[in-house]
């Protein structure tokens, strides 16, 4: 486990915490500064609402709870080697990339609204691309004598995330939305009050890996909301002040997706010393491109998933392009996806070869890569060809687009092919206007691997309540997005009540705890189990005993109210009142 002391310990920009002693310890310190975090930002959101007449079911909305410290983990950056310097690499060379998930973070919701107001102004930055085929469109707008005697190239910004000035790229991005305001839905807010949120949020960049608690000192991390949207401004900042001012450098096209940037020179020497112009702007001096030029006219230099060339008379040559190192995977042909999914994804694989291609003798290139992944994941010969004698009869006939505005989306679970054909023959016999989108269920991936191995909440309590209830080893008081079963085991009652809940398990047994402890409490007088011991146990006046087990797990609330009512309508406990499963039946689909 290298990566836990060489990767995080460059001082000038990961700082670490002093930790306590013990897992328990340092848990209650982690769960310590992360409430400190939530109070600062609920605060933060309750003042900005007070002060714009905000509606406080509004604000609600922003409100974070239950939450968690941002986790780290470390990504390989393979696609830097070749398998076999990957197999003979030195662990203290490797060049890695750290990845922070905020979900559920403190922050997470603000950052969240921030980011949807600030989203739009990426269309408003000339040189941001959108894709893959607005690049192709701009290079194809161009004219050869435009482009003659001129090479396409391409450069990369070293860490673009992490060599960014947090506060000064907060004054970038709010400039530029003072310039570019009538594009922008502020919600009733001010600048000001979204200056606050960026300053409040980014400006405590902590985070948690393999229980060590760091600050991250510079930059952005790399997972977070609007972290793409302040460093696109922020590089646009810089390209103004140079590519669309100096006029040393004129360049018929000039993008950049991200940190990744493309033009057009006649000679390599203009190319970097455009870079250089671009690095000169960067008051912080932490912006580093490195050039990516060809050697000659018939060198191909990828951008994205395409690689392009310019020959001597002005022509582009463009293609598909994978990095030699990425490893040959796609959608297997006998993964659990339904067969129409497969045909999808091929055909959309097969169009983009076509798209990106720019003259027949390079679609059949760009064809050939596709055969080559497919054959790779287990699709035989006569698939391919059969998917490819489809798209050529589809594009001889016209097809009416469909309005898909009042469509409704029903995802449902896959299960197997004749099952999904009777779900699409049921909704077309239906004539009601329903799409169906089916979901695979768990991968070997989702069951053999973990983004956060290390880092997982754990109970900080030696006698915790909820943990010494659990019956089943599938879970603890940490566990969130829950389908609970709880048992009364007092005088072997066993009766029992089934509920959900998508907070921490603890917090919500709590309650059912204090009910069952104080039944004849006015606040708990209708509650099931403050009903249940004062009229099964009357005379109890010890601890509930009470047994609690997770039946199952949810990943939306949706979700967790079909499985909820699934076990009610199964397992009828005896506990949940009548009212409560009709309500709940409205989520099952018969």
């Amino acid at each position: 486990m290298f990566i836990k002391t060489t990767h995080f310990a460059n001082g000038n920009v990961y700082k670490k915490l002093t930790m306590p002693q013990g897992d328990d310890e340092t848990q209650k310190f982690i769960q310590k500064l992360t409430n400190t975090l939530e109070t600062e930002v609920n605060s933060t959101i309750k003042k900005i609402a007070a002060q714009r007449n905000i509606p406080q079911d509004a604000a609600d909305l922003l409100m974070s709870h239950h939450t968690n410290l941002p986790t780290a983990r470390v990504m390989l950056k393979t696609h830097k080697y070749s398998i076999e310097e990957i197999r003979n690499l030195n662990p203290d060379s490797m060049k890695t990339r750290p990845i922070v998930s905020g979900c559920n973070s403190p922050f997470h919701k603000a950052l969240w609204f921030v980011c949807h107001i600030l989203s739009p102004l990426m269309n408003q930055v000339p040189t941001h691309l959108k894709n893959t085929h607005d690049f192709l469109e701009r290079m194809r707008s161009l004219s050869p004598n435009d482009l003659k005697n001129l090479k396409f190239f391409t450069a990369d910004v070293e860490a673009l995330y992490t060599n960014i000035n947090v506060h000064t790229a907060i004054e970038d991005v709010l400039e530029f939305a003072k310039e570019n305001k009538s594009f922008i839905n502020t919600y009733g807010l001010h600048l000001s009050d979204i200056q606050v949120l960026l300053e409040t949020t980014l400006g405590k960049s902590y985070f948690v890996y393999n229980n060590q608690v760091y600050l991250q000192l510079l930059g952005l991390f790399m997972g977070t909301n609007p972290a793409p949207i302040l460093a696109t401004v922020k590089m646009w900042k810089l390209e103004r002040a140079s590519v669309y001012v100096d006029l040393r450098i004129t360049l018929p096209t000039y993008s950049r997706f991200y940190d990744d940037l493309n033009g057009t020179t006649s000679n390599s020497r203009k190319a970097q010393q455009l870079c250089n112009l671009i690095e000169q702007q960067d008051p912080d001096k932490l912006i580093k491109l490195t050039l990516d030029y060809p050697s000659s006219s018939e060198e191909y230099i990828p951008f994205l998933n395409t690689e392009v060339r310019i020959d001597n008379e002005g022509q582009i040559h463009s293609r598909l392009f994978r990095k030699p190192q990425k490893k040959p995977l796609t959608l297997h042909y006998y993964s659990h996806h339904t067969t129409r999914t497969k045909i999808a994804t091929v055909e959309s694989m097969y169009k983009t070869a076509e798209v990106v291609s720019s003259s027949p003798n390079n679609q059949q290139h760009s064809s050939k890569m596709v055969d080559t992944l497919l054959l790779n994941n287990g699709y035989p010969n006569r698939v391919i060809e059969a998917i490819k004698d489809k798209r050529k009869r589809r594009r001889k006939r016209h097809k009416t687009p469909t309005s898909s505005d009042n469509t409704a989306i029903l995802k449902l679970p896959f299960i197997n092919e004749a099952t999904s054909r009777k779900f699409r023959d049921a909704v077309k016999h239906s004539g009601l206007p329903v799409k169906i989108v089916e979901k695979p269920g768990r991968r070997l991936k989702d069951l053999l691997t973990d983004s956060r191995p290390l880092d997982k909440a754990k109970c900080s309590s030696k006698n915790c309540r909820t943990c010494s209830s659990l019956s089943l080893d599938n879970g603890d008081c940490k566990s969130r997005n829950t389908i609970y079963k709880i048992t009364c085991t007092l005088d072997n009652c066993s009766e029992t009540y089934g509920g959900e809940t998508y907070r921490p398990l603890h917090h919500r047994f709590d309650e059912h705890y204090r009910s069952a402890a104080n039944p004849t409490a006015k606040s708990y007088v209708d509650k099931p189990l403050a009903k249940h011991y004062r009229e099964k146990h009357p005379n109890y006046n010890g601890k509930p005993q009470l047994k609690l087990e997770i039946v199952d797990r949810g990943n939306s609330l949706i979700d967790r109210k079909i499985k909820e009512a699934k076990f009610l309508v199964q397992n009828k406990p005896s506990l949940n009142d009548k009212s409560e499963l009709n309500n709940l039946t409205q989520f099952l689909v018969a």
